[in-house]
């Protein structure tokens, strides 16, 4: 101890300068864990919701990975038809979350195809530590034409409804189908600068780490860290995707009190595209417009599937007209 006399601050105690000296080497340890579990969430216990706890009728469907075999489990909920919405939920929860938007769509007259990506709910799981954002791309459009050979759903036109990380292969799978897809929602995502996008969710997930853990160097240790991880784990590449040539609609929707995705990075993904359309639900957290914003959000959603359906009807028969001619 430091005497009166010499005066001074008292030397730290071994046991909080060791503290110190690991805490960034725990943040960046901290860091690879959280990118693997980011893509590899653990799954939530307990019994899940299924369309027919809210009376809808439910058929049960496996699509096969083609990437690596993984089993992706979908429910099928048809509707009456002849348009199909394949429904893709957020990281981390499961083709539950969903059933409050399956039962708008289904109320419209949509058949629904929710499936639980791979690594959540039913679906099966790997091992991957590289090229994510390929498997869910390849995912999704496995269970495009999955859905667009179904004769269950009786051929009309397919659009995509994605949630926060989901809205990522969502877009991306459109250039990349042989299916076209008439029309993509965009809910609570995506945001345009990624690696930003993770910085702030490794900024969220720093507040809930142990005190001694929350200094300012061990955060930006693990902030970083956990960026050039996520980012080499997803493989993310030509992003945001040119869509140029493309006749899909596009609606994006920001969530007024997300703070996971914040709206304005959501509206700024809409900019890059000039066609497409933007909205904020008020007073709505991550994900939830759907609740927050309910009779918006329905006239919004609903009448904009309608329109990019009757254009995607109307685009193919004139096709057919042309082909006659």
């Amino acid at each position: 101890m430091t005497s009166a006399k010499t005066g001074g601050a008292p030397p730290r105690r071994p046991g909080g300068a060791l503290r110190a000296a690991v805490a960034p080497l725990l943040g960046l340890v901290a860091a690879a864990k959280h990118a693997y579990e980011l893509y590899h969430p653990p799954r939530p216990a307990g019994p899940a919701r299924t369309p027919a706890d809210k009376g809808l009728p439910t058929h049960h469907k496996t699509v096969v990975a083609s990437y690596d075999g993984v089993p992706l489990r979908a429910w099928v909920v048809p509707g009456a038809g002849p348009h199909t919405v394949v429904v893709c939920h957020g990281m981390g929860r499961t083709k539950s979350m969903t059933l409050g938007h399956i039962a708008l769509l289904h109320r419209a007259g949509h058949h629904v195809v929710a499936y639980d990506m791979r690594n959540h709910g039913d679906s099966g799981a790997d091992r991957a530590l590289g090229r994510m954002a390929e498997r869910y791309i390849s995912d999704l459009r496995d269970v495009l034409y999955a859905t667009a050979a179904d004769p269950r759903l009786r051929g009309g036109a397919i659009a995509l409804y994605g949630f926060s990380f989901s809205t990522w292969p969502a877009l991306q799978v459109v250039p990349r189908s042989r299916v076209p897809v008439a029309a993509v929602i965009a809910d609570s995502g995506p945001a345009y600068d990624v690696p930003a996008g993770l910085r702030h969710f490794a900024a969220l997930r720093g507040r809930t780490m142990r005190r001694w853990l929350r200094g300012p160097l061990t955060l930006a240790v693990q902030g970083r860290a956990f960026e050039f991880f996520a980012m080499r784990m997803l493989g993310l590449a030509d992003w945001p995707p040119d869509l140029s040539a493309y006749d899909t609609r596009l609606m994006f929707i920001g969530s007024a009190e997300d703070t996971f995705v914040r709206p304005e990075t959501v509206e700024r993904t809409a900019r890059h595209y000039p066609r497409s359309e933007y909205w904020t639900a008020a007073g709505a957290p991550h994900m939830r417009g759907v609740r927050f914003d309910a009779a918006e959000y329905e006239k919004r959603v609903l009448g904009f599937l309608a329109e990019a359906f009757e254009a995607f009807e109307a685009s193919e028969k004139a096709a057919e007209v042309g082909d006659h001619d």
